[in-house]
């Protein structure tokens, strides 16, 4: 628990550092959560949670999530590895609009999954942090044996990061 401890600390300090002057590469930490819709299955939406840590570069960078969400009768966990392209702007505190798309791992109890998502979002900075939304399409490649309709989630993610 102190190793964990210790790494978000070290974490933390990293993604808010400013970038040096000359380099546009950011390292950053983000929270988000928001509602997680089922499309089909006919059931209501849920809530999502997520946990990330990104890597940019000029406008393309790298995610490493995980996320828990609380699907009806499936609460499940990913873990995914993402890729980020970003539309940078000229202005500082200008709204960016970025797409994301990535695999991993989605786990229910102990079934686990190999699955994709792909999506698209906004940001903008507000000092050191970025403010951002976003929508994403979850596809889990094959369904779960105790949820079946766990395959397919839409989650709409509310978030800040630190770092720039």
């Amino acid at each position: 628990m102190l190793r964990l401890a210790r790494t978000v600390s070290i974490l933390v300090v990293l993604g808010s550092t400013i970038a040096q002057p000359g380099h546009s590469q950011t390292l950053s930490l983000a929270v988000a959560t928001g509602p997680v819709f089922l499309p089909g299955s006919g059931a209501s939406a849920d809530w999502q949670g997520q946990l990330w840590l990104g890597y940019q570069k000029e406008g393309v960078g790298a995610r490493f999530e995980a996320m828990y969400t609380g699907v009806p009768s499936a609460d499940l966990i990913a873990f995914t590895g993402n890729l980020v392209w970003t539309f940078r702007q000229r202005q500082v505190n200008a709204v960016e609009p970025y797409l994301v798309a990535g695999l991993g791992a989605y786990v229910k109890f102990s079934e686990q999954r190999f699955g994709l998502n792909g999506g698209v979002g906004v940001r903008r900075r507000v000092g050191s942090l970025r403010l951002f939304a976003e929508i994403r399409y979850h596809r889990v490649m094959r369904q779960f044996d105790e949820a079946s309709n766990a395959d397919t989630f839409v989650p709409v993610s509310f978030g800040v990061a630190l770092g720039r």
